[in-house]
């Protein structure tokens, strides 16, 4: 876990209380547009209706994100954590890599923390994909984007100095030998 002011970050940010995702709880039935949620906050398993769940999803009303302690050196992106800020205020931060590119199947309860909610499983491991959170893989999608077209440019660089190097050591070696 990592604690960076407010904010508890790790790979597997919900940790809840056993008593809350025994393994014979048994969900309740819930209609169209309404979710089960494992309200970490509040302590309490609940079912929600789609106001609630679409103002504090993690992945609706991201207002800005941005990558904490960028190595510029290695631009490994998936091993940084993104803050995500929302339109209500609240915030949270994620491994990049811990987004799947993929898809995955529904999730069909929510965990909500510090304000946000998240797809999760079973066992409370956060189901970010493509199915269930398609913004943050864009913006992981993003991220390696940017990362491939810097690491790109710099290949570009390398090849020209080295091109240009190579051109000079010729005309030194030349000057040497008289010609």
């Amino acid at each position: 876990m990592r604690v960076k002011g407010d904010l508890v970050t790790s790979v597997k940010l919900l940790k809840f209380d056993s008593d809350l995702l025994s393994g014979d709880l048994v969900l309740p039935s819930v209609e169209e547009n309404k979710y089960v949620l494992v309200d970490n906050d509040a302590k309490e398993c609940r079912v929600i209706g789609e106001d609630e769940f679409n103002a504090s999803y993690v992945d609706d009303n991201i207002e800005s994100f941005q990558l904490e302690d960028v190595n510029w050196l290695t631009l490994d992106v998936d091993n940084q954590f993104v803050t995500l800020t929302y339109s209500g205020g609240a915030q949270t931060a994620l491994l990049l890599g811990s987004i799947d590119y993929g898809g995955g199947s529904k999730a069909e309860q929510y965990g909500k923390t510090n304000g946000v909610i998240y797809p999760i499983d079973q066992s409370g491991t956060l189901l970010l994909n493509s199915t269930n959170t398609p913004n943050l893989v864009n913006v992981r999608t993003w991220y390696y984007n940017q990362a491939k077209r810097i690491n790109d440019q710099r290949l570009e660089i390398a090849e020209v100095v080295h091109a240009f190097a190579s051109a000079i050591s010729e005309l030194g070696n030349a000057a040497e030998r008289g010609e």
